[in-house]
């Protein structure tokens, strides 16, 4: 209890820092928790009409969209770590008189690594809650954000739509009156304008779980490094 009590003394004193690792969680998160969103958006209307669609340039379409969203979801991935990885360090940094204190003290190099990790850890999960609170509360907001974002960022790439109706899919929402059809002609019903609870969770889980575990990493390694070298620095 100590040590929680510690870090939050900690994360308080040192608001800049903190203030900045749990922003920029939440806004990472949110792009991530959305890529992901997005390319389940986009499954879920491939595997409806892909059964009737015999247009090989839809198919190709498809694919281009869905690496979109891959290459996309890795360099967001990429610029969190960059970010992260420089705010934990400048934090630590800033925190290494209180590292060689505790070395003096007789702390072990463990108790240092644990007690920087609940630091980094403490304003990263405020910001992971930030981030639940508006999923959970503005679900539909989220929804339409997703499906505004969509066509824009395939034109935004120069992925061009690729029209596949033809006189024999027929798309309705609600009929209201008798058509007189073809026999071949397909009656299609898709749903692409929400998100089941689930499934927006599922991603916002999986991104949560790699950023607690890439900032775990990073604060192991920049702790121990910094208290190596401050060890170091302290016998000289």
């Amino acid at each position: 209890m100590n040590n929680i009590r510690y870090a939050f003394a900690s994360v308080s004193y040192h608001k800049k820092f903190s203030f900045a690792v749990g922003i920029s969680s939440a806004f990472f998160l949110f792009l991530l928790t959305s890529i992901l969103n997005l390319r389940d958006i986009e499954n879920s209307f491939y595997n409806q009409v892909n059964t009737i669609i015999n247009n090989n340039e839809y198919h190709m379409n498809y694919q281009k969209i869905m690496q979109l969203y891959s290459s996309l979801y890795i360099v967001t991935f990429f610029i969190w770590i960059v970010l992260i990885s420089t705010l934990i360090y400048l934090s630590l940094k800033m925190k290494k008189q209180d590292m060689m204190k505790w070395r003096i003290m007789g702390f072990s190099n463990r108790y240092v690594i644990q007690q920087s990790i609940l630091e980094s850890i403490i304003p990263l999960l405020i910001g992971v809650l930030i981030t639940a609170v508006f999923l959970l509360i503005c679900q539909h907001t989220y929804e339409y954000i997703l499906i505004q974002m969509r066509p824009l960022l395939t034109n935004a790439m120069g992925i061009k739509r690729v029209a596949f109706f033809s006189p024999n899919v027929f798309v309705e929402n609600t009929p209201n009156q008798l058509i007189s059809t073809p026999s071949d002609t397909h009656f299609l019903t898709t749903s692409i304008n929400n998100l089941p609870f689930d499934t927006i969770l599922k991603a916002f889980i999986k991104n949560c779980l790699l950023l607690v575990t890439i900032t775990t990493s990073i604060t192991i390694f920049s702790t121990y490094f910094l208290s190596k070298k401050s060890k170091k620095e302290f016998r000289m």
